[in-house]
């Protein structure tokens, strides 16, 4: 008995002991997983992920605080980026332009007012360059800002004009698309024309909606109602749900958009955008139908300035439409605007080469690289966008860019422009818990094969992480974007 009493006693004070061993060991191992100097092994374990295998991928982490790498993997590497290039044309904006900067539009009147309320000559719309003139910020509305300026117009007394209605978009050439862009895309929204004079993101809103009866077409609303585009709308309702698809495109050099396939019965509207030919045109013929809808007579054309026209005296301003490069830069990078981030790179030409090109615009880049230590052997630049596989910069060379623009006078711009994890922009979907929601400030990046997630950490002790994630030629993209999230999560753990 007493045996037994005394084996008990023992294996009891065991058991007790393993067990204050395990809660220490426990301590000790959640210590050490959240502990900075545990950051290299968590990374590297979870970077022998199979999803790697065959993957080209470049990895930078810095403590801006401390101006030290805290992680770094091929990091020198040159990488294929996609949009995250628009992190250096949206910096390089601050930079030389400053957030202030003023995007001006203006209505000019050409010629003679009569007191009759006839405009003997022309309305020229002046543009800047603007990639602000749709409905996105006058709730919605596409053409909210040509109806203030006809209610402008018609304001001045003028009731009939006998010329035309000229759009003067010279502050940018007429190269409209970038060469490297892919040719089978032009038509998307995603490749929007860049013009001087740019109007609803140089695009047409379509939206389907299904005529409920079997073998009929597909209703549209098309915004703006204009005569600009011609539409031929091939796509027929069907009670199969398997067979709905659809296709919308523009025929390249023409303004025919084309419309085809299957649309289900019960299927909810539809929404796409199809980009424009000849963006000055555009606005001016919208322009032009607008003031005739508020009874104003427009004898002439709708037209684009050309090299025969002088307007040197007998121009009155009727108006202007102003918007700021901060406005601009939010829309860029929340939404990843390719338009915008090309427009920009082509205001940043016209502003400091005194040439509305993209290759001046590339030019200020550069400038902007040299400034942040870097030779132009060691990075590529093709676009502003990123939509040109051409751009290539190394992970080190976003968080140099990123740590220079913590300092900068404008920090609050960038970073306020950056889609937040599970908020909004391309990352509202991701890093959605508690624990790491509203944590992650960051620009995403896709195009074919590539993937990047670039942009800062707030820790709670009081510093700040620049991080960037170039991935390439990778098959999963569902697979690679967790790993650059779980990449995120643990650099939350490590130092909050």
């Amino acid at each position: 008995m007493d045996c037994c009493k005394f084996t008990l006693k023992v294996h009891f004070n065991i058991f007790i002991l393993a067990f204050i061993c395990g809660v220490f060991f426990t301590q000790f191992l959640e210590a050490n997983v959240t502990s900075p100097n545990n950051l290299d092994g968590r990374i590297q374990l979870l970077l022998n992920n199979p999803s790697l295998k065959n993957v080209s991928y470049g990895i930078s982490v810095v403590s801006i605080k401390k101006n030290t790498p805290l992680f770094s993997y091929r990091d020198n590497d040159l990488f294929c980026i996609a949009s995250n290039m628009k992190l250096l044309t949206t910096a390089a904006a601050l930079e030389y332009l400053g957030q202030d900067f003023e995007y001006k539009t203006s209505v000019e009147a050409h010629g003679i007012i009569k007191t009759t309320g006839e405009l003997d000559g022309d309305i020229i719309v002046r543009g800047s360059g603007d990639p602000n003139l749709s409905g996105r910020f006058y709730k919605g509305n596409i053409t909210a800002v040509p109806e203030s300026w006809a209610s402008a117009v018609k304001n001045r007394g003028i009731h009939m004009i006998t010329g035309d209605i000229i759009a003067d978009d010279r502050v940018f050439d007429r190269i409209y698309t970038n060469p490297n862009w892919p040719e089978n895309q032009l038509s998307e929204w995603y490749c929007a024309p860049s013009c001087g004079l740019s109007f609803n993101d140089n695009c047409v809103d379509i939206t389907l909606v299904s005529d409920k009866k079997p073998g009929n077409a597909v209703m549209l609303s098309v915004d703006p109602n204009t005569s600009y585009f011609t539409i031929f709308n091939n796509c027929i309702s069907t009670s199969n749900k398997k067979e709905h698809a659809y296709s919308i495109y523009r025929k390249p050099g023409t303004n025919q958009i084309f419309i085809k396939g299957k649309f289900w019965i019960n299927a909810s509207p539809g929404k796409s955008w199809v980009n424009v030919q000849n963006p000055a045109l555009y606005l001016a013929t919208v322009f032009k139908e607008i003031l005739g809808k508020n009874g104003i007579t427009v004898q002439g054309n709708a037209r684009v300035i050309d090299e025969t026209d002088s307007f040197n005296s007998d121009l009155e301003k009727i108006t202007e439409t102003v918007s700021t490069m901060k406005q601009s830069i939010l829309v860029t990078n929340k939404n990843s605007q390719n338009f915008y981030a090309e427009q920009i790179l082509k205001t940043l030409g016209s502003q400091i080469k005194g040439k509305g090109s993209s290759s001046a615009g590339i030019e200020v880049l550069h400038a902007f690289m040299s400034k942040l230590g870097f030779s132009p052997d060691e990075y590529q630049i093709e676009d502003g966008s990123g939509l040109s596989k051409g751009n290539k910069l190394s992970p080190r060379i976003i968080t140099t860019l990123l740590t220079y623009m913590s300092k900068h006078p404008y920090s609050s711009v960038l970073y306020g422009s950056l889609p937040v994890s599970g908020i909004d922009g391309g990352l509202r979907r991701r890093m959605v818990s508690s624990r790491y929601k509203n944590k992650i400030h960051a620009k995403t990046g896709y195009i074919a094969k590539t993937s990047a997630l670039s942009g800062y950490i707030d820790t709670l002790n009081g510093d700040t992480l620049a991080f960037s994630i170039l991935m390439n030629n990778f098959k999963d993209l569902g697979a690679v974007r967790k790993i650059q999230d779980n990449i995120c999560q643990i650099l939350v753990d490590c130092y909050n």
